[in-house]
C-alpha cells in the first residue's frame, strides 16, 4: 500500500451527498494512446521513458539571426526546470482529490430551503422553482457555458461565475484537491447561533467601539450569544472579544488592524485610511436594506422588471473605520486582496527589521533581495494567490451551495408570522434579539415608506441587492484572508512590534496614540495581520452577507492553498542557505515548510 504522504489532513469520511462533477457526467474527449504516440517522435518516446524532458525543435529563427549552440549549462537548467514541474504535478496528483461532504440540506429539504438559489424564479414564500433549481444542478453537472445560459432567471440579476470554480491551476493545488469544512446545517444549534450573531451585528452597527464597555445593547448582545450552544466564537464574550475572533493577537488592543487605520504610500502618493461610510440609522438619517418582505422577495429574485434597487444614504463626513457599519462598508469596498497589499507596502517601508529571520538576505553582508526574496518577489506570490478564488468557488458551487444570511433572515420571518413550519432552532426562536430587530426594521421601514411602516423578522443587510449573487460558504474575503495572512506572516517577523500604533476617536473623524502597557499590550505583526484577516473577513458579516462558520472555513482553505503554493515554490529557489517559510495559522497552530 502506497504510504500517505505526511503533509496530508486526515481522510475525510466520505458519507454525505456524492457529488458529479463536469468531468463525470460529460468527460472530454481524449486522444486514444495509439494516436498520441503517433504524433510523438522516437526522441520523445525514448525520453519520456526515460522521465527526461522530450526533445521539442525549437521555433525557427530569423535567418539573419544564427542560432546560438546551447551549453551544457543550458542544456541542465532546462531539463532541471522541467524536472520541477514534472515534481510538483506529481506531488499534487498522489495527493488525490479529498472526499467532500455536505451538511445533506440539499438531500434533507424538496423546496431547498437550506440551499443558495437567488436569481432563479420563486414562489411567495421566498421558495426557489423546483424545475429552475434542478436546471442549475443539471448546468452544475455537466459544466458548460450554454447550459448556463439557458437558466431561467428570475429577474435583473447574473449568477456570479458558476464555472469559475472549474478552472484549472498550473501552479499549486487544483480547486478540486483540497479539503473543504461544511457549513452547519439550516436546524442545527450552530446555524442559529450565527444567524443571531448577524443580527445582534445589525443591531450594533451604529455603536462605536469606544462604547462597548458601557453600551446596554452590547451588555445585551452579550448575554443572549452566550447562551448559545452552537455558538464557534470566543467564550466567554466580553465588551473586549465580542464580534472578535480567537486567533493570535486579535482579541487585544483596538478592534481594527492598525493596517487598516494607518496612512500609507502607493507609488509615492501618501493615502490616509478614511473612507466615505453610510448614514448611521440608529443617530441619524440612514437606512438598511431587506427590512421589508416585498424587497426582500424582490432580491431572492433577482429583482424582476419593475422592481427597485435602492442606494444606501451616505455620510459626507470621510471616517475612520470605528464601528461595525464602517467595519462593514470597509469589507464592501477593497478588491479581496487589497487591504494585505496596502499590510505588504506598510510593511516594507519598516525596512529589514521587520523580515523575518528566515529571509536569506536580512543577515546577507554583499546582496539584497529583490527578485528573489525582496519587493517584486513578495508582491508576485500575493497576485499568485489569487487562484485562492478557484477553490473557494468550487466549494461554493459544486459542493455546498449554502443559503445567504438574508435568505435565512426569510425563513425565519415566515417562520414566526406562521407562514411555514421551517426546523429553526428554538435557541434562535426563544431569542429577545428578534422582537428587537423587528423594532428596528420598523423604523427603518418608516422611514423609507416601505411595508406599511410595519417591522419584519428579516435581517437587515448593508447591501442593496440583499446578497452576492454566489453561495455563501466558504466566504471569499476569508480565503483571501487565510492566504495573504498566511503569506505575509512567513514574510516578516511575526513578533515585531509596530511602531507608532495609533487608534480611531469615538466618531471614526481622528486617530489618537495608542500607548502599549496602558492602552493595552504591544501590537505585533501577527496579531494586527491576523486582526486584519477579521476585519475583512467579519466586516462581510457585519455587512450582513457572510456567517462565521464562512469565515472560518475560508481560513483555513486560504492557509492550506498558501501552504502548498509556498511548497512548492521551495525548490526552485537558489538561495541554498534558505531554511524554508515558517509562520503560525489563524487557529494557533504553527507550520514549518
Amino acid at each position: 500500500m502506497e504510504k500517505q504522504h505526511e503533509d496530508l489532513p486526515p481522510e475525510e469520511s466520505t458519507e454525505g451527498h456524492a457529488q458529479a462533477t463536469p468531468e463525470e457526467v460529460n468527460p472530454p474527449a481524449r486522444p486514444s494512446r495509439r494516436s498520441f504516440l503517433g504524433g510523438m517522435g522516437g526522441s520523445a518516446l525514448a525520453a519520456l521513458a526515460l522521465g527526461a524532458p522530450p526533445v521539442i525543435e525549437p521555433p525557427c529563427e530569423p535567418p539573419e539571426v544564427p542560432a546560438r549552440p546551447e551549453t551544457r549549462r543550458a542544456q541542465a537548467r532546462r531539463t532541471r526546470a522541467y524536472q520541477l514541474r514534472q515534481q510538483a504535478a506529481l506531488n499534487e496528483f498522489k495527493r488525490g482529490v479529498f472526499p467532500k461532504r455536505t451538511n445533506k440540506d440539499e438531500e434533507r429539504y424538496p423546496n431547498r430551503i437550506g440551499n443558495y438559489s437567488k436569481g432563479l424564479p420563486h414562489n411567495e414564500l421566498g421558495e426557489v422553482d423546483p424545475s429552475a433549481y434542478d436546471a442549475m444542478l443539471r448546468a452544475l453537472a455537466t459544466g458548460r457555458f450554454e447550459d448556463f445560459e439557458a437558466l431561467p432567471l428570475g429577474g435583473r440579476l447574473k449568477l456570479t461565475n458558476p464555472l469559475g470554480g472549474l478552472t484549472y491551476d498550473l501552479v499549486g493545488p487544483d480547486a478540486a484537491a483540497v479539503c473543504l469544512d461544511i457549513p452547519p446545517p439550516l436546524a442545527s444549534p450552530e446555524a442559529a447561533a450565527q444567524v443571531a450573531e448577524l443580527y445582534w451585528m445589525a443591531l450594533c452597527r451604529d455603536i462605536p467601539f469606544t462604547d462597548y464597555p458601557s453600551d446596554p445593547t452590547i451588555a445585551a448582545a452579550i448575554a443572549d450569544l452566550n447562551r448559545y450552544s452552537g455558538y464557534k466564537g470566543p467564550k466567554p464574550l466580553t465588551p473586549q472579544t465580542i464580534f472578535r475572533m480567537d486567533s493570535p493577537g486579535v482579541l487585544e488592543g483596538p478592534m481594527v488592524s492598525q493596517f487598516l487605520l494607518r496612512p500609507w504610500v502607493f507609488d509615492g502618493i501618501a493615502i490616509e485610511s478614511r473612507l466615505q461610510v453610510p448614514l448611521s440609522v440608529t443617530t441619524g438619517e440612514g437606512i438598511d436594506f431587506m427590512t421589508s418582505y416585498d424587497e426582500w422577495l424582490a432580491a431572492q429574485r433577482g429583482f424582476p422588471e419593475g422592481t427597485t434597487i435602492t442606494p444606501p444614504r451616505m455620510d459626507p463626513v470621510p471616517r475612520h473605520i470605528h464601528d461595525l457599519r464602517s467595519l462593514g462598508q470597509n469589507a464592501n469596498s477593497d478588491v479581496h486582496f487589497t487591504p494585505y497589499l496596502r499590510a505588504a507596502l506598510i510593511l516594507l517601508g519598516l525596512g529589514d527589521a521587520a523580515l523575518s529571520d528566515r529571509n536569506p538576505y536580512k543577515a546577507s553582508r554583499t546582496q539584497t533581495g529583490f527578485a528573489s526574496f525582496g519587493a517584486s518577489h513578495l508582491l508576485t506570490l500575493m497576485g499568485c494567490l489569487t487562484r485562492v478564488s478557484h477553490h473557494g468557488f468550487y466549494g461554493k458551487w459544486f459542493i455546498h451551495r449554502y443559503l445567504r444570511p438574508d435568505a435565512f433572515g426569510g425563513r425565519v420571518h415566515n417562520r414566526r408570522r406562521g407562514a411555514a413550519d421551517y426546523p429553526i432552532h428554538p435557541e434562535l426562536l426563544d431569542s429577545p434579539v428578534l422582537e428587537r430587530i423587528h423594532a428596528y426594521n420598523e423604523l427603518v421601514n418608516r422611514r423609507r415608506g416601505l411595508n406599511d411602516g410595519q417591522g419584519s423578522f428579516l435581517l437587515p443587510v448593508m447591501m442593496p441587492i440583499g446578497s452576492p449573487t454566489d453561495p455563501s460558504h466558504p466566504a471569499g474575503h476569508a480565503y483571501t484572508a487565510g492566504s495573504r495572512a498566511a503569506l505575509l506572516n512567513a514574510w516578516f517577523k511575526e513578533d515585531f512590534v509596530l511602531p507608532n500604533p495609533v487608534k480611531p476617536n469615538r466618531e471614526g473623524t481622528a486617530l489618537e496614540p495608542y500607548v502599549p502597557g496602558v492602552d493595552g499590550p504591544p501590537l505585533t505583526v501577527a496579531g494586527e495581520l491576523n486582526k486584519l484577516a477579521h476585519n475583512t473577513s467579519l466586516g462581510r458579516d457585519a455587512y450582513g452577507v457572510h456567517y462565521r462558520a464562512d469565515d472560518l472555513a475560508g481560513f483555513r482553505l486560504g492557509e492550506e492553498v498558501a501552504i502548498r503554493f509556498l511548497r512548492e515554490e521551495r525548490p526552485t529557489y537558489a538561495e541554498q542557505v534558505f531554511r524554508g517559510f515558517a509562520f503560525t495559522r489563524l487557529d494557533g497552530t504553527p507550520v514549518e515548510l
